[in-house]
């Protein structure tokens, strides 16, 4: 099957067109998904293209893995869920006017959100930058960034000022742009650390969202999760009717 060529990431592609089956019915509650050998045949990319593609549809609940047997699709995936698009440029907007305190930067062993979404084995190496970052009132949120080895090992922490723009900044190191990111958006409680971090008492609600950056071809560029103050964090989204025949 032919995809864009334009500037949509491949793997959010194949994942559209997945997802597209999977809402229509075409492929049906607990039938086996083609293997990934199939798809990539399918679609003529690369395994970790369609790897990033079925990471999506695994973290959206569309599709369910067994071992040794295969990927199967979820019970009740063909019910609508509400999806909420955004841009790259609108996030790396969204740090004016604040300011960022690097806290440390080093090589740790890849947890587990980040090693399933990269292909890592387990005990594998990634470098993770671990900042707080600043608006006029005080800290606003506790950011915990990871790297693939590869491009964690271009990165100084000396090179990162204040006011650095994260996204750009690594887009820079590896020579290429992040073309598309995965959100979600969950809720949390400070630990002490999170706590000391963002001068909270243990316990206080945050804001939880994670971000996977990817470059057009699937490449994941970095993992991010930051824990955001809500008396100092708003998330506003405009919604507009699409369908407007009526």
């Amino acid at each position: 099957m032919a995809l864009d060529s334009g500037p949509t990431p491949l793997y959010y592609q194949i994942k559209t067109i997945l997802e597209g089956k999977i809402r229509s019915q075409e492929l049906k509650a607990r039938e086996r998904l083609p293997s990934e050998a199939e798809l990539c045949a399918e679609f003529g990319v690369s395994r970790i293209t369609i790897r990033q593609a079925l990471s999506v549809l695994f973290k959206d609940g569309l599709i369910y893995r067994e071992r040794g047997k295969g990927t199967y699709i979820s019970e009740g995936a063909g019910w609508t869920r509400p999806v909420l698009q955004g841009s790259i440029e609108s996030l790396m907007s969204a740090g004016i006017g604040t300011r960022i305190k690097i806290l440390s930067y080093r090589g740790v062993v890849a947890p587990k959100e980040f090693s399933k979404n990269a292909s890592l084995q387990k005990s594998e190496t990634v470098y993770r930058l671990e900042l707080v970052r600043f608006v006029p009132s005080g800290p606003q949120a506790y950011s915990l960034l990871y790297f693939p080895a590869d491009i964690g090992k271009l990165i100084s922490k000396d090179e990162i000022t204040e006011t650095t723009e994260l996204i750009s900044f690594v887009e820079d190191k590896v020579g290429s742009k992040a073309q598309g990111a995965h959100q979600t958006i969950d809720v949390g409680v400070a630990n002490e650390v999170l706590a000391y971090g963002l001068d909270v008492k243990q316990g206080t609600p945050l804001l939880v969202i994670s971000r996977e950056y990817f470059t057009r071809t699937g490449t994941l560029l970095f993992f991010a999760k930051t824990y955001y103050r809500t008396d100092r964090f708003k998330y506003q989204i405009e919604l507009a009717r699409t369908n407007t025949s009526r």
